[in-house]
């Protein structure tokens, strides 16, 4: 029996996503991924193209800081 490839992508399945490279097993897909997303964070993704569905994703991106509302003062 044959181990399943599964691929590796970087940033989001809608618009653009860069192929990062193939991997045979699951577990191995998703190890990677992570390992990846510590080295050059960002949305990743590991996709399953026989079933043509992502299998496991992780974003590592920064988030901004939101500064608090700041109130008018009525004078």
């Amino acid at each position: 029996m044959s181990v399943p490839t599964f691929d590796i992508f970087r940033g989001s399945l809608d618009i653009g996503a860069l192929w990062i490279e193939s991997v045979d097993g699951l577990t191995s897909a998703v190890k990677l991924m992570k390992k990846r997303a510590k080295s050059r964070p960002g949305p990743y993704f590991v996709f399953d193209f026989l079933a043509y569905k992502v299998l496991a994703s992780t974003d590592t991106s920064p988030h901004p800081k939101r500064k608090p509302p700041t109130r008018k003062k009525p004078w």
